[in-house]
């Protein structure tokens, strides 16, 4: 069998990367040890950062998370529920963040809406009537599952070769080819 490139892993990662490769006309097989999804992109939280956690101190995984945010809801927003994250201020914080954070989070990209504190109460009821200022952010929840099932189906679709249950237990390389 020969193939363009040869990827070892069918979570999200490699799901993606057959995804994208194929669909730019390469020729793919995917290896995956066991079933689709079953190591770490199983296991995660879910939690789709909208960037805005990093924006003050990382800007650049800000700008990233802000991208592949957007990336995602475009091309699988059947796996997302949109719940939005909330960055609430109390009076016994520093009353000057939520300035540093919102330009911040302007400056990479990431999308930031401040809300009234009725706004912010009709919205979540549990949150604290003391509140100072409320920023509302595009954070979301992902199914890994069905991401990395649509990423194979199409990654299929478009000619990879995608398999499961196949361990790769060591491999010969000659010419800088695998």
């Amino acid at each position: 069998m020969r193939k363009d490139v040869l990827i070892i892993g069918g979570g999200a990662t490699g799901a993606g990367i057959a995804r994208d490769l194929a669909l730019r006309g390469a020729d793919c097989l995917l290896l995956e040890m066991g079933d689709y999804c079953h190591g770490a992109s199983g296991g995660n939280h879910g939690l789709l950062h909208s960037g805005a956690r990093y924006a003050v101190k990382d800007p650049l995984s800000a700008s990233e998370c802000a991208a592949e945010n957007a990336i995602l809801r475009r091309i699988a927003p059947f796996c997302i529920e949109d719940t939005g994250g909330l960055f609430v201020s109390l009076p016994e914080d520093d009353a000057g963040f939520a300035d540093v954070l919102v330009r911040s989070c302007r400056s990479s990209g990431v999308a930031v809406k401040e809300l009234t504190s009725q706004e912010a109460l009709d919205s979540e009821p549990g949150l604290s009537p003391r509140l100072n200022r409320c920023l509302r952010v595009n954070d979301g929840s992902i199914d890994p599952f069905s991401l990395v099932q649509a990423n194979l189906e199409d990654a299929r679709s478009a000619g990879a070769t995608v398999l499961n249950h196949c361990s790769v237990t060591g491999m010969t390389v000659e010419g800088g080819r695998v």
